[in-house]
């Protein structure tokens, strides 16, 4: 026997509650994993747009200096100056650092590197090609990047771009905190930049 039930102007059979109750139950048992999937896509999709931002400054900021003629500590300092406007809304100064360096290939002997300048943020985290004390001439043999060799007299610039990731949900557990590391090798276009700026 089917009894309608009157609720303020709506009119139930127990069939239709029945449904609504399903539908209800399905809603709370899958509400979890829609969650979990909102959760993670967002902290995914900051994590992509952090990635894209830091491979930008690699880009523009190797690109900038390769077409200079000559190179000053100031100069340096200006153009990694960009980085913190190339990552905006993220902020770069306390999460990223730029290391700019000089690689060259003397003829006959092995690639050096002839200099290398750290700046444009305050993390501090050590170049995967080698490493200077300040910008100078003391620098230890590079471990070449992706495979690349030099020919005799050859020169390339390789900025190096570390960001410190954050999640936006740390204890949720979809992305772990990490660095964004990316590299870009440009050959310089109006001089060799073997000379360490000053």
């Amino acid at each position: 026997m089917n009894r309608i039930i009157n609720l303020k102007g709506f009119s139930f059979s127990p069939r239709q509650r029945s449904r609504r109750g399903m539908a209800a139950l399905e809603f709370a048992l899958s509400l979890p994993i829609w969650i979990t999937l909102l959760l993670g896509a967002t902290d995914g999709t900051m994590m992509m747009i952090e990635a894209q931002r830091v491979d930008r400054i690699s880009y523009s900021v190797t690109d900038i200096v390769t077409q200079s003629q000559t190179l000053k500590i100031t100069d340096l300092d200006s153009i990694v100056l960009a980085a913190g406007q190339l990552m905006q809304p993220f902020t770069f100064g306390q999460n990223g650092v730029v290391i700019v360096t000089s690689l060259y290939k003397p003829a006959g002997l092995a690639t050096q590197i002839t200099w290398q300048y750290i700046g444009g943020g305050t993390l501090a985290r050590g170049s995967k090609i080698g490493s200077c004390t300040g910008i100078s001439t003391n620098c230890t043999a590079p471990q070449m990047p992706d495979g690349l060799t030099l020919a005799d007299n050859e020169n390339v610039i390789v900025s190096e771009v570390y960001y410190a990731y954050t999640p936006l949900f740390i204890n949720a557990g979809f992305l772990a905190a990490g660095d964004v590391y990316r590299t870009a090798i440009y050959k310089p276009r109006l001089s060799p930049l073997i000379t360490p700026p000053t």
